[in-house]
């Protein structure tokens, strides 16, 4: 046992550096990137080509109520929207039981791969606790061993 005169300093957690800080910055910016670039181009084709084929129909055609109709032809008349962007609006809130498809595969991969990174995290983060541990109190007795143990 220590003596009652005898303090510990406080505690001083390790700092990072100015370097190591932006290298982590630079990593999440990245990141965020190649997966915003990923997604728009490697899955954005699919709607380019379904709403190119289509041909635009008038508002009385378009399968909407009729107050909603005559909402939709004041907008054209006063020149809020025009009729494409009416009718492609109408057409992607129409259900379609293929609207929401699911590709299973990158699914289960997505969940695999979350699973990696978060155990990973765990793993890492329970080094750095016990690290922080035997820091501040001091590396681990015998008798402490024995009495967890």
């Amino acid at each position: 046992m220590s003596a009652p005169s005898e303090r510990k300093a406080p505690y001083e957690p390790p700092r990072q550096s100015l370097r190591g800080q932006l290298l982590d910055a630079a990593v999440i910016l990245v990141l965020i990137f190649a997966t915003l670039f990923v997604t728009t181009y490697l899955t954005g084709d699919e709607s380019e080509d379904a709403t190119g084929t289509s041909q635009v129909r008038s508002v009385s055609q378009l399968p909407v109520t009729p107050g909603e109709k005559a909402q939709y032809q004041k907008m054209i008349d006063t020149g809020t929207a025009d009729l494409p962007t009416i009718a492609a609006g109408v057409e992607a809130n129409q259900p379609d039981p293929h609207k929401y498809d699911i590709d299973w595969l990158a699914l289960v991969g997505t969940a695999v791969l979350l699973a990696v990174y978060l155990g990973f995290v765990y793993r890492v983060s329970f080094r750095e606790y016990r690290e922080v541990i035997e820091e501040r109190f001091g590396p681990r007795s015998r008798s402490d061993e024995e009495v967890s143990g």
